[in-house]
Formats: C-alpha cells, sequence, structure tokens
C-alpha cells in the first residue's frame, strides 16, 4: 500500500500527517473534511499494511480490532469513529491520545521512584480489569501498547490480537503459532 501524503482524502477524512509507520500498520492524524461532523477530540487513521510480503494477520489483526474498538467502552481505550471497508481500503479513525508510551516513559529515566512504578502499575491494572468486565482480553500487553494519560490514567492500544468472549477468534482460525506479548 502506498502510503498517504498531507491533503490527502479518504471518505469523509482528510490525512494531516504521517505520525508512526510501524510492522503492521501506518498512523495519520487526520480530520473530518466536514468540520460539523469533527468530533471534540483530536483523531488518528490506522491504516494496515498490505504488500506482498505481509501475511494475513495484518488485516486479521484489523478486523479484531474494528470489532474490539466497536464495543469497548471507558476511558482505558480509544474512542471508535469510523472503519473503511476491508475489501475496498480497511482502515480505522479513533481518538488520538496524546502522551507518552510506558515504553517511553521507560525509556527515558531507567531509574524510577518505586511508588511512581507502583502507581502506574494500579492504573494499568484498572484498566485490564475494566476490558475483563466487558469480556475482552488483550492479549499484546507490552509497555509500547500503553499509553500514559496526563497523571491519572492509562489508555491501553493496539487491540489487533485482541479476543472477545462473544465474538469468533479469528485469530485462531488464521494462525497455528502464539502471537502476542
Amino acid at each position: 500500500m502506498t502510503q498517504f501524503e498531507s491533503g490527502h482524502r479518504v471518505d469523509g477524512f482528510v490525512i494531516d500527517a504521517s505520525i508512526h509507520t510501524g510492522g503492521m500498520a501506518h498512523i495519520y492524524s487526520v480530520h473530518c473534511a466536514d468540520p460539523a461532523q469533527q468530533p471534540d477530540f483530536p483523531l488518528i487513521m490506522k491504516v494496515p499494511r498490505m504488500t506482498a510480503a505481509d501475511g494475513a494477520e495484518n488485516l486479521v489483526g484489523f478486523e479484531i480490532e474494528k470489532q474490539i474498538l466497536a464495543v469497548i467502552r471507558g476511558p482505558h481505550a480509544p474512542r471508535f469513529v469510523a472503519a473503511g471497508d476491508i475489501s475496498a481500503l480497511p482502515y480505522l479513525v479513533m481518538e488520538y491520545i496524546p502522551g507518552k508510551t510506558l515504553q517511553a516513559w521507560l525509556d527515558d529515566k531507567p531509574k524510577r521512584d518505586t511508588t511512581e512504578i507502583a502507581r502506574i502499575g494500579a492504573l494499568i491494572a484498572h484498566a485490564v480489569h475494566s476490558l475483563h468486565q466487558q469480556e475482552i482480553c488483550h492479549l499484546d500487553l507490552k509497555p509500547a501498547n500503553v499509553m500514559l494519560r496526563d497523571a491519572d490514567g492509562v489508555v491501553l492500544l493496539d487491540f489487533g490480537l485482541s479476543w472477545h468472549a462473544r465474538y469468533p477468534d479469528l485469530l485462531a482460525e488464521e494462525q497455528r503459532t502464539t502471537a502476542g506479548s
């Protein structure tokens, strides 16, 4: 898939900038072309990589994340806005979470105060508990997938390997090996 340039339009969204290119997806900041449709929070668009070298797990993970984000509730996950058709152009538009990942926080200053570590650990446990109450298992919980939001919360990211008790397990149908962290 070709990366989008600033100003490119995808359905009702305008690409502002590329903010991350990962192993499985490209992430763009976007806004609604119609200002009346713009929610009161910033947006990102996640577009799965789809090159000949990429496996089916990219698209399967996209479908899983789309299912999970559409039903998850609470402050521990980005708010879902829209999704593109997998047969035309798959993408997810969701809330942009400002801040830094737990991984970046750890990398900035390797030696941390134990009270601060315990506080963040408790926030992560609370977020995971919230998911479990909604019958969702993240299955890829790692510092890079935990966004620190201000001083009082965490947001879990990247639900592409997640599992919901009431939905089919698409990854089990596609893969034979264990994935996730």
